[in-house]
């Protein structure tokens, strides 16, 4: 559910989960009209400009938007910029107060940002400022309340200032905008104070205990649109700080991975609905690259190194190479990230596809729009139409019963009304839709062709009579590590999920690097099959 989960139109740097997910949200915030001020100094001022950015559709602008949006994968970047005026005071604390429409168990991160210049009608991801280092960061944040966030070494006394808000995960998070019923406030106290305040005053989010069955509260994304997204996470366990690989030197960035051999795909996609005799083991796929690899200052995004090098997905000798190792490790369908009609992801499905005739392997769509927005059901069925014209009827294109199969990502905050939509828009049943569970989804009135879901920060989720998902870490690169690598543990999760004999077995993921969730071969983890400790332990179900 950028999250590259961040993303979906134009890719110009991403990372989901984040699919993931979790790429970063930078919130620079321009404010000039001063709310009130009080005998004691303080003074509220609420934003003359803000705005935020889509890494997947880098040349969109959305400074007249009533949400600010942050997300770590896809990357999405809004900007806030403040005017303190002229009163050249001291700064003795200054909060940011931010009011979320939809939780997040991590919360966010606020930068300086240098730039005071910048355009709210015109910045987007391609042009955006560059902000600096966290400075500060919130607690959990919860749905429907303000989190304060204390700024004050990032505001000075007088003139412009420029703040920039980052995801601290892959579960997107909404936000209102100045042109909200809920603005985002600077609230600035000149002179000295007695305490500081909290960090954040949103309360932390309780973490339910899902039920055993099918029906049970879905584990949270860290957004696949991952990509990384849904409430009710289910809490992982922090690693230690041993558990983080040791960097090694990066990798020529225009590497050219060597064809791989032959292989024979060890699972035949059959036309029918998976099912326990006949399991469908699939895999979330980004064609995100080479626009990926460098982003949030950063290049390469990642915390790995790849071992086919900082490639470009528009290579048909590393498509080949990936369909390759997919199948090596009993991975029969690719679900690659989509963005929506002429975005790049979109116009890179002709080549998968073709590079994907007459080796068995399949691909299917993540359909990313749905974790970034509520498209309305006319929006979805011309999607769905255009699918199905351009690539529907291409034999290496996924169907079920002569359905194309479209996986759906969602936001935190979605429910049965997402359902609603896309049954609407799906009416004539010509699609196989697999949406992303959220709680309670079983008991919505319309119900898709199957549920998924997509959860990177969890090393094994359990849809009870639908689906199993195995994760082998995530290490967001501009975050710590919030699932440790273990090649014992994810020998364990394989054969668990083998053992499941669930229909639907997916993989998170084979190549969201930007998470640090990919199962693709990297140095860190090469052996001499070629393909790398966690494929060899697919292609041996854990053995």
């Amino acid at each position: 559910m950028f999250d590259f989960r961040a993303v979906r139109a134009h890719v110009s740097a991403i990372s989901r989960y984040a699919r993931p997910a979790v790429v970063v949200l930078a919130v620079a915030v321009l404010a000039t009209t001063v709310m009130s001020a009080t005998a004691s100094g303080s003074t509220t001022l609420k934003p003359v400009a803000d705005t935020w950015t889509d890494s997947q559709n880098a040349s969109t602008t959305y400074g007249g938007s009533a949400t600010l949006r942050v997300d770590g994968s896809p990357r999405n970047v809004g900007y806030l910029r403040f005017d303190m005026g002229g009163s050249g005071g001291t700064v003795s604390q200054a909060v940011l107060k931010l009011y979320a429409n939809s939780p997040n168990g991590t919360g966010i991160s606020v930068h300086g940002v240098s730039s005071t210049t910048w355009s709210e009608s015109k910045t987007n991801a391609s042009n955006a400022p560059a902000f600096g280092a966290a400075s500060v960061a919130s607690g959990a944040v919860a749905a429907d309340a303000t989190v304060s966030v204390n700024v004050t070494s990032l505001v000075t006394g007088s003139g412009l200032v420029s703040l920039a808000v980052t995801d601290n995960n892959a579960t997107a998070i909404s936000f209102g905008s100045r042109e909200s019923a809920h603005p985002p406030l600077l609230v600035v106290t000149f002179g000295s104070v007695a305490t500081s305040p909290p960090t954040s005053t949103a309360p932390p989010i309780a973490a339910p205990t899902p039920a055993a069955i099918a029906t049970a509260a879905p584990t949270a994304t860290p957004p696949p649109a991952a990509p990384a997204a849904i409430a009710a996470p289910t809490a992982t366990p922090a690693p230690t700080a041993t558990a983080a690989p040791t960097a090694t030197p990066a990798p020529t960035a225009t590497a050219t991975p060597a064809p791989m051999a032959t292989v024979t795909p060890e699972h035949t996609v059959t036309s029918g609905p998976p099912s326990k005799a006949n399991p469908m083991r699939a895999a979330f796929y980004y064609p995100w690259f080479p626009e990926a690899w460098d982003q949030s200052g950063m290049n390469p995004f990642t915390h790995y190194h790849p071992s086919a090098g900082f490639y470009s997905e528009s290579n048909t000798t590393v498509v080949a190479s990936q369909i390759a190792a997919m199948q090596y490790g009993k991975i029969g369908v690719g679900i690659a990230s989509w963005w929506g009609q002429g975005s790049q992801t979109d116009a890179k499905m002709p080549l998968l596809l073709s590079t994907a005739a007459g080796t068995g392997f399949r691909w299917s769509i993540y359909y990313e729009p749905e974790g970034t927005a509520d498209p309305s059901a006319s929006k979805i069925a011309s999607d769905l139409a255009y699918i199905n014209s351009h690539y529907g009827s291409d034999p290496s294109f996924y169907k079920i019963d002569g359905r194309p199969v479209i996986f759906v990502y969602a936001q935190p905050a979605d429910g049965c009304a997402m359902a609603s939509r896309w049954a609407q828009a799906n009416s004539s049943g010509a699609d196989y839709v697999v949406l992303k569970v959220f709680p309670g989804y079983a008991g919505c009135s319309s119900q898709p062709s199957q549920w998924h879901q997509y959860s990177p920060a969890v090393a094994e989720d359990h849809q009870a009579g639908r689906a199993f998902a195995i994760s082998p870490g995530f290490w967001l690169a501009t975050s710590s590590v919030r699932l440790a690598r273990d090649l014992d543990r994810w020998k364990q999760n394989v054969r668990d999920m083998v053992a499941s004999g669930e229909p639907w077995q997916f993989v998170t993921t084979f190549n969201e690097w930007g998470e640090g969730t990919a199962v693709e071969s990297a140095t860190e983890w090469a052996t001499a099959s070629g393909f790398g400790a966690y494929l060899d332990a697919l292609h041996n179900d854990g053995a």
